[in-house]
């Protein structure tokens, strides 16, 4: 397969190794274990485009060999500024509230119809029947957090 060669400011190089930073730290949460050949070569690609990142004077002095993983990765004190970083918290906060808010909302559906019924329903109909709570709970999320949220557990787990 031929090669293709691209021309990179440093400012875009640096901004490509963020990318790459931020696929490896993804693909190491979200599938540590996997054999998945398409994995294998996205790890590839990401770990040769930090390599390549770090033949660029400005952004090497941010990079070490990482010991933990072997490869060329940003420095803990440039993740711990770097835009990507930001990205990922921004990401799996609105993972999390969203996650929390549709789960809640089922809950609720199936306390008040019974889990059977509910399981029974067409995706469709259970959409309809728990977008308003999800509205409300994103109201309420969105507003205070969880500060007002109230959770009764049973007697035995108390």
């Amino acid at each position: 397969m031929p090669k293709i060669t691209l021309e990179f400011t440093e400012e875009e190089m640096r901004d490509l190794a963020e990318v790459g930073a931020m696929t490896l730290t993804m693909l190491g949460q979200a599938m540590p274990e996997s054999r998945n050949p398409r994995v294998d070569a996205w790890h590839r690609l990401m770990v040769g485009i930090l390599k390549a990142a770090r033949s660029v004077p400005g952004i090497a002095k941010d990079m070490e060999l990482n010991p933990d993983c072997g490869y060329w990765f940003f420095k803990h004190a440039y993740v711990d500024r770097a835009f990507y970083s930001d990205l990922m918290d921004e990401s799996r906060d609105a993972i999390f509230w969203e996650e929390l808010v549709t789960r809640m909302a089922t809950q609720c559906l199936a306390e008040t119809v019974g889990q059977e019924t509910m399981e029974r329903m067409a995706p469709e109909e259970r959409a309809a029947r728990t977008s308003s709570m999800e509205k409300a709970l994103w109201n309420e999320v969105t507003r205070h957090g969880i500060d007002r949220l109230f959770f009764m557990l049973p007697p035995q787990e108390s």
